[in-house]
């Protein structure tokens, strides 16, 4: 019976030092204009800064998913697939033609599973 409470108590020490306080994540930049370069999330990540041979132009267009409760991606014309973090507000429009500077996202995860995650540099319409 004295093993149960040393049990209990050895379960709960373990299970709060998980526990800690974490600072939220900076946002990216949202709807600035179309350069998107003073982003404070620029590699997904603190302390991990993405290098700047990293980027990379996408020519495509600008859809909309209706999957997971809806989101936009960019279809470029040679066919990939990429899924922005930081998208304006401003270029979420279907069928938008757009010119893209942007950053792959390799730390960064998402439930859509669609495309590469991208971040987006700058972006302007075509």
């Amino acid at each position: 019976m004295r093993m149960i409470p040393a049990l209990i108590a050895a379960f709960v020490v373990v299970a709060l030092s998980g526990c800690t306080e974490e600072t939220a994540p900076s946002k990216s930049a949202q709807n600035t204009g179309t350069n998107m370069s003073g982003s404070e999330n620029r590699n997904g990540g603190p302390g991990k800064p993405t290098p700047a041979s990293d980027a990379f132009e996408i020519l495509g267009t600008v859809t909309f998913k209706d999957l997971e409760g809806g989101f936009y991606a960019i279809e470029s014309f040679d066919g990939k697939k990429y899924d922005p973090i930081n998208l304006p507000e401003s270029f979420r429009k279907d069928g938008l033609k757009v010119k893209a500077t942007a950053r792959p996202q390799k730390d960064v995860m998402s439930f859509r599973m669609y495309g590469e995650i991208i971040e987006v540099i700058s972006i302007e319409s075509q």
